[in-house]
């Protein structure tokens, strides 16, 4: 883990560069209202979605057989405690649509005999200010479809059987400014507590490890947080298997390592103060009160919670801000004696595959997060 550690960051890689120049990512931006920006930052994610997903194109096959259910969940973080005024979360859940014939092998894969389903419930990124709960289709697709063998093959994932993953969920939750980070949070909370309580009800059983079934967190850069928030949760703890973050924030390094960043870590974390980490997509992020506001970031987590912290696998990019957040709280995790694996993806800026996912080092990397998953539900 230590060897992970930089100091700088290395060049970025001559593919994104080329990006970059094409695409025009480091040309001036007009600065909207965040309304505005919030608006049109979902329909960017959707247009760079459709595109993928289009027939024809490279990701079209994760579109097929695929239902997408939009329904709302009540948050439980509402002024006031009736049912009439709690706010509703948007929530779309994708399944595996039902087999049209006896033939369709790709619809709704046969499930070996005693392994597990699965459900995913993936946060989107966005600073807490912009996303929706389609902004990161094309993650939430791959997810359901890995175990789909006709689509593994295409893209050599792996050849380790995979469990059944049922559903993966994802929402919109609250944003900034309008809302703080803990309604964020709190909403997050609200979900994953509605999945809980449906595979509650089908399995009749409390705890989703006591049947089979199993529950996994993901999340990218700050969905990656809330994820890591969700899953230290005294509520939370003991209920879920895995954890999944690409790019998390952990901490609030930008406000200062002393004392936002704890004390045996601060000689490590470089990232969020040396420039050579800094890029088009991500450089130092501004917060208007520390933390955002929230009573504390994952990395300050005591360690009896992270003891109590399922595996987790935590992918990461070097030429990002935010690298040496992940990779201190993969140490915090490795100190106590929770299993985590990180994938460094080198010369790459943060969440990249968001922006350009047609490259194929983009391609490489969602098939590591696949990977990734498949090492969370290992026995």
């Amino acid at each position: 883990m230590d060897s992970l550690f930089l100091k700088t960051a290395p060049p970025l890689d001559p593919a994104w560069l080329a990006f970059e120049e094409v695409s025009g990512m480091n040309n001036p931006r007009p600065e909207l209202p965040i309304a505005e920006h919030q608006v049109a930052y979902a329909a960017e994610c959707r247009s760079i979605n459709a595109k993928m997903l289009a027939p024809g194109a490279r990701d079209h096959h994760l579109s097929l057989n695929v239902t997408r259910t939009k329904f709302t969940v009540p948050s439980t973080n509402t002024p006031f405690g009736d049912e009439a005024s709690r706010f509703r979360l948007p929530v779309i859940r994708y399944e595996h649509a039902p087999a049209s014939s006896e033939t369709d092998s790709t619809a709704n894969p046969a499930q070996a005999q005693d392994q597990p389903e699965v459900t995913v419930l993936y946060i989107h990124g966005g600073g807490l200010y912009v996303g929706e709960a389609d902004s990161e289709e094309l993650s939430c697709l791959r997810i359901l479809k890995a175990s789909t063998p006709s689509t593994n093959h295409t893209n050599n994932i792996t050849d380790v059987q995979i469990p059944m993953i049922k559903q993966v969920y994802s929402l919109t939750y609250r944003l900034m400014p309008t809302y703080s980070a803990q309604d964020s949070l709190s909403d997050c909370l609200s979900v994953l507590n509605f999945i809980l309580l449906e595979q509650q009800q089908r399995g009749g059983a409390s705890d989703s490890r006591k049947y089979n079934h199993k529950i996994i967190l993901a999340g990218s850069s700050s969905g990656g947080q809330l994820a890591a928030l969700v899953s230290q949760h005294p509520t939370v703890l003991g209920k879920i298997n895995g954890v999944l973050l690409r790019c998390p924030v952990t901490s609030d390094a930008f406000g200062g390592l002393d004392p936002y960043v704890p004390l045996r870590f601060q000689h490590l974390h470089t990232s969020a103060w040396e420039p050579s980490f800094w890029n088009s997509l991500l450089g130092q992020m501004k917060r208007a009160v520390p933390r955002d506001g929230l009573e504390r970031m994952p990395l300050e987590a005591d360690e009896e919670t992270l003891k109590r912290l399922p595996r987790t696998w935590i992918q990461l990019c070097t030429n990002d801000s935010l690298y040496s957040d992940g990779l201190c709280y993969a140490k915090a995790l490795e100190e106590v004696g929770v299993e985590v694996k990180v994938d460094v993806v080198k010369g790459w800026p943060h969440t990249f595959w968001l922006k350009a996912p047609e490259l194929e080092r983009a391609l490489e990397a969602e098939e590591e997060m696949v990977k990734g998953l498949v090492w969370l539900l290992a026995e």
